[in-house]
């Protein structure tokens, strides 16, 4: 166990979380970092080393995995077979950003685990790089996986001073204690700023839309041209993507994972998750009549109070309520889905116990 105290493990993020579940793991099991997710495959760091290895799956993994939530991800701990050749276990997630996986299928995906902040990154070329709207759902999916946002409001040279103070003054009004960060990769403002959020041991991951420069700030904090950029479309002014796939990458001190730009962005989770994302909503609901108050027109509702009183948005209420909903259907199709597939499965178990009594 002596080997990953040392700074080298620190410094992949091995914290004390890790070293705790780390106990429970088997014998002769070897602690790596996830890289990079192939489609049957992983890339691993072995922090005591240093040795890369592409790993598989163990059959008995596969065999106990009820959810793809639980297959390994970008920025997870695993335990390797002391060959190094298998994923045995994935110890437990300190943080992670989830969203319900996009297209009909209602699961969640894991975009990336173990992260300590999450850089919520906006263009301000125009367009439609920056919404209030999107910038809520990040704050939410971001807060209710116990990771920090930092909103980065990227390439400065192409917006006017006004327009970036009304985008500031706009993300202020959502959440007044974020950070923001204002970002040129061209002219390398605000790129000290961010290097300095990211110490050793720290890992940061970058959200956003295609286009709005999430590989050309990696490339500059890693101080090379690792990552494949490409232009925005000058016809629809839309991102295109050059990321398709999430990857860890060692910074000069701290780490970064790089992720493909962000089409949708479904919400995954119960309500407490909008906790974060709308905390003075939440403080204002403890203050209603009711427990149970949905806001929406009974009465004694502190919140609708403070919407006629100016005191809290319209728009921001009605976002609130928006994600609630989508929160609430998502959890009753997604134990729809459950328990259709417990029927199957018990079904398929009494199926097979008749063949085998024949």
């Amino acid at each position: 166990m002596g080997d990953l105290q040392n700074q080298e493990v620190k410094r992949w993020g091995w914290t004390l979380w890790e070293q705790r579940h780390w106990e429970t793991m088997p014998d002769g099991c070897v602690p790596a970092r996830v890289v990079a997710r192939f489609p049957s495959s992983w890339r691993t760091v072995v922090p005591t080393d240093g040795a890369e290895e592409l790993v598989e799956l163990t059959g008995a993994f596969q065999y106990r995995a009820t959810a793809m939530e639980e297959y390994p991800v970008v920025g997870d701990w695993v335990a390797l077979s002391p060959d190094r050749r298998l994923i045995q276990l994935v110890l437990p997630r300190r943080t992670h950003l989830s969203r319900q996986e996009a297209g009909r299928a209602v699961r969640g995906q894991v975009l990336a685990a173990n992260i300590d902040i999450a850089l919520l990154v906006f263009g301000l070329d125009g367009g439609r790089n920056f919404s209030a709207g999107l910038l809520e759902r990040f704050l939410t999916v971001a807060t209710a996986g116990g990771v920090t946002p930092v909103v980065v409001l990227n390439k400065a040279d192409c917006a006017s001073p006004e327009y970036i103070e009304g985008v500031r003054h706009e993300v202020a009004s959502i959440h007044g204690t974020v950070p923001v960060v204002v970002t040129s990769t061209r002219s390398g403002s605000g790129l000290d700023i961010l290097q300095s959020l990211i110490p050793a041991g720290v890992t940061a991951c970058c959200l956003g839309r295609s286009g709005v420069g999430k590989s050309s700030i990696s490339n500059s904090l890693l101080g090379t041209e690792t990552l494949r950029t490409a232009e925005v479309s000058r016809i629809q002014n839309r991102g295109r993507h050059t990321t398709s796939s999430s990857q860890l990458l060692q910074l000069r001190e701290g780490m970064l994972i790089d992720t493909p730009g962000l089409r949708e962005l479904q919400l995954w989770g119960s309500e407490d998750s909008l906790t974060g994302g709308f905390g003075e909503i939440e403080e204002l609901a403890s203050e209603c009549r009711f427990r149970d108050c949905s806001h929406q027109g009974e009465p004694g509702c502190a919140v609708q109070e403070a919407v006629a009183q100016g005191l809290l948005p319209q728009q921001r209420l009605e976002h609130y309520l928006e994600q609630r909903d989508e929160l609430a259907q998502t959890a009753l199709r997604s134990q729809l889905n459950a328990n259709r597939f417990e029927k199957q499965k018990w079904k398929k178990i009494k199926t097979d116990a008749r063949r085998f009594r024949r």
